[in-house]
């Protein structure tokens, strides 16, 4: 039987949740409409009390969701996704102001999330089974324990699910902690999940990085699964190996579309623009580099440019928008630096303006084009985080493999061509964890999600990543 909505849930206040209850607290903050500039309502500051109280209820919740049979746990998390598409309508309200994401892609992220339930409750925990003639050895997986999430700014809803979702349906506790910048929906979804899981199962604990150090410092929990940039993950790792945790860091990325000579110009280009901007190029697979065969540059980048300016950019109050702000101040002044840098070196802006001009107190962007800007220039070994995208021409496919390749980084990448197999033999040799063809970036479900080099340890999601938030156990059975 489906839940129904629960008429205790308000939307316009905020509480961490420990061990099934609202808790506030003296130290409050708050984020900031990146739409207005304006303050949003009130969140409390967890302190190492919260958190001890959350790891102490997870505990104890946690042998009794071991032992509960996978199809239980299936049947609990189909309840939740249901509920929680009963309230799109209050979640919506809440997650566009936090974000200032454009009605449709804030509503895509609410349905991302009923998908990725629904996908998870399709899998089976993997098993092996070995015989001999004197022996049968058995590899099975057991779940971590108590694991804790950080979750960043840009995807608060899905990035908190991708976390949670799999660690229930291996047999886990789980705390998380929202990102201060878009503390809201996160605490919301845990809270609309105590109507369904048992308290202490699942919980949220919001603060600030002090807070975060803490979880990863805290010895009741055994794994921290982390998105975010690659120095704080660096800070996770330290930290977190105090303890011997576990760890999946989702780190940044710096991806490559390089454009084989046969594409269809017309249809292509438009595509290569929104897997730069998507989000305001606040994605860490966005695109970030965009290679371009040296036959069809011209051609392409006119595309390119003639398709960008068509795009609408504005706050989610107004319609058809494709993009809204970035989300918080500290990353609307590192991008602009970005478009500082460019101006300074003389590098041609294909489309775009040099200087960002606020026509309100908002985080506007518009999306900005940088023609062939040199290698070794920050727009092209550093990754912006935002909507600026450099475009290079390239003659030799295995110079512009080896350019594609020249980064500490290895998130995503794309390659585009018309002869799908000579695309994909290019595809297997990018040294990046997902490499799309003909299409730009789209995280799966299906597959596992993971970064090369410094983008990342681990990965989340397909069957892969379940074995993330568990242990081998392995069983030999001696037959005398």
């Amino acid at each position: 039987m489906s839940p129904g909505k629960v008429s205790n849930i308000v939307f316009d206040k905020f509480y961490n949740i420990v061990d099934g209850k609202q808790r506030g607290s003296d130290n409050v903050h708050h984020g900031i409409n990146p739409s207005t500039g304006q303050e949003l309502w009130d969140v409390p500051i967890g302190s190492q009390q919260d958190l001890d109280d959350a790891v102490a209820a997870a505990k104890k919740a946690f042998p009794a969701w071991r032992d509960t049979p996978i199809e239980k746990r299936k049947e609990l998390l189909t309840q939740f996704g249901e509920l929680i598409g009963q309230y799109t309508d209050e979640l919506l309200a809440v997650f566009c102001k936090e974000t200032g994401k454009p009605k449709k892609s804030a509503v895509a992220e609410i349905q991302g999330v009923q998908y990725l339930v629904q996908y998870h409750c399709s899998l089976e925990i993997p098993t092996e089974k070995y015989e001999a003639e004197d022996k049968t050895i058995y590899t099975e997986y057991t779940p971590l324990g108590i694991c804790g999430g950080i979750i960043p700014w840009n995807f608060p809803l899905f990035l908190s699910a991708i976390k949670i979702v799999p660690a229930l349906l291996t047999g886990n506790a789980i705390i998380i902690k929202p990102s201060p910048f878009t503390p809201y929906s996160g605490l919301k979804l845990v809270e609309i999940m105590q109507e369904v899981f048992p308290s202490g199962l699942v919980q949220a604990v919001g603060g600030n990085n002090e807070l975060g150090q803490q979880l990863c410092e805290h010895p009741g929990i055994g794994k921290i699964t982390f998105t975010g940039s690659i120095a704080t993950g660096k800070k996770v790792m330290a930290t977190a190996s105090k303890t011997l945790k576990r760890v999946t860091l989702e780190l940044g990325g710096n991806d490559a579309s390089i454009i084989l000579p046969d594409v269809d110009i017309k249809r292509v280009a438009p595509e290569v623009v929104k897997g730069a901007f998507q989000n305001s190029g606040q994605v860490c697979i966005a695109t970030k580099r965009i290679y371009i065969h040296e036959s069809i540059y011209k051609e392409f980048l006119a595309e390119m440019v003639a398709f960008t300016k068509s795009i609408k950019v504005g706050s989610p109050d107004e319609e058809d928008n494709f993009l809204g702000p970035v989300q918080n101040s500290m990353q609307y002044e590192r991008v602009k630096g970005f478009f500082q840098d460019s101006k300074k070196q003389g590098y041609k802006f294909a489309v775009g303006e040099p200087d960002i001009v606020a026509a309100n107190k908002g985080y506007f962007i518009q999306p900005t084009i940088i023609d062939n800007p040199p290698n070794g220039s920050r727009i092209i070994e550093e990754e912006p985080f935002g909507p600026i995208v450099p475009t290079q021409p390239w003659s030799d496919l295995e110079e512009v493999i080896a350019r594609a390749n020249n980064t500490n980084t290895g998130l995503g990448a794309c390659v585009w061509g018309k002869d799908v197999e000579k695309a994909s033999k290019v595809a297997r040799r990018l040294e990046a964890g997902s490499v799309f063809v003909n299409s730009y970036e789209k995280a799966d479900p299906h597959g596992m999600f993971g970064g090369h080099k410094e983008s990342g340890i681990g990965g989340e999601m397909g069957t892969l990543g379940l074995l993330a938030y568990m242990n081998a156990h392995v069983i030999h059975v001696y037959k005398s």
